[in-house]
């Protein structure tokens, strides 16, 4: 059992010299909720109206390439196995049939549909992917369970897993593709809200078996953790607060270790986080429709550095990019 432990105040760690997000913008009217990574100047957004578009070029210029006749879609997950293979994924009500995977090896010219659910309640919240085989998706739970599914083959096919076990309420916020999230070996981890306090379920052995805590950030049903980054074995960040009340002031970070769960020290008023992202071996930076945080001490220090809007950010080689709202899209490269 985890015990956990409340960070009383402490000096901030000195930062990193801090640059700033570069805008690169989608000429589009949209809701960005996924962005994935693919080199210092390749990277993919999607979002609301059926959008995935694609840079070779750092955002210069863009070029759009969602499966066909997908414009009703919601594609709030996206994981790019490698330049041309990706796997998409939409967040709408099972019923309606707009809860579903496509898969493209071509860059976006063709998309194959691998994974579609009608079922009662469901609605898909998170993609990810351990390598180019082992991918995970997280969805609602459906009859007191997480609705979980994996891939052993790069997201050509699905099976379902028996997910952990929830509290009724219990719910993922599918706003910024990381309510589930991988660690080293086979740790998968999936964040949560809708109670009076954050969940964190975690499992050490691909989802066989599974530990749940209570996170000590405050919850309600608009309210919890929405997003997270492993930061080594057994260790992660998770982000949250209220999407009803955005300007909400609060703990929004908890830092997960092996044997406690601690609220980090943030300089500044922290506010409604989504996601979180490492930009080098010691700097985090997480985001939200508030503002941005950074970390220089591998999240045991935090503060917040400006107002900029986002909801989802995923970072490699030191390049961060993070898409929000209106088609934005912004770039944070290391100095």
């Amino acid at each position: 059992m985890l015990r956990v432990l409340f960070a009383a105040a402490a000096l901030l760690a000195p930062m990193p010299a801090q640059a700033a997000w570069k805008p690169v913008n989608l000429q589009k009217d949209v809701t960005l909720r996924a962005v994935a990574v693919t080199g210092p100047a390749g990277f993919a957004v999607s979002g609301s109206k059926g959008t995935y578009a694609v840079t070779a070029d750092g955002g210069a210029t863009w070029r759009f390439a969602a499966p066909p006749e997908s414009a009703e879609l919601d594609f709030r997950g996206v994981a790019a196995l490698d330049g041309k293979t990706t796997v998409l994924m939409s967040a709408g009500e099972g019923p309606l049939g707009k809860a579903r995977l496509f898969r493209t090896g071509d860059g976006g010219k063709t998309w194959t549909l691998t994974f579609e659910t009608r079922l009662p309640d469901s609605f898909l919240d998170a993609v990810a992917f351990r390598n180019a085989r082992d991918g995970y998706v997280l969805g609602d739970p459906i009859d007191g369970r997480w609705f979980l599914l994996r891939t052993r083959d790069g997201g050509k096919s699905w099976a379902r897993l028996p997910g952990p076990a929830v509290e009724a309420g219990e719910a993922a916020f599918a706003a910024s593709n990381s309510a589930l999230f991988l660690g080293p070996g086979r740790e998968v981890w999936i964040v949560s809200g809708g109670l009076a306090k954050g969940r964190i379920a975690h499992s050490r052995d691909d989802g066989g078996d599974w530990d749940v805590i209570e996170a000590p950030l405050a919850g309600s049903q608009t309210a919890g953790l929405f997003g997270g980054l492993a930061l080594g074995r057994n260790r992660a960040v998770a982000v949250g607060g209220d999407y009803k009340d955005e300007l909400r002031a609060g703990e929004m970070i908890a830092l997960v270790g092996e044997v406690d769960i601690s609220i980090p020290p943030h300089e500044g008023t922290p506010r409604l986080l989504e996601g979180v992202g490492r930009l080098d071996a010691k700097t985090l930076i997480a985001v939200g429709p508030r503002g941005t945080s950074i970390s220089g001490d591998d999240g045991e220090t935090w503060r917040q550095v400006d107002t900029e809007a986002f909801h989802a950010i995923a970072c490699r080689a030191g390049t961060c990019v993070a898409a929000g709202g209106k088609g934005r899209v912004g770039v944070w490269t290391k100095d």
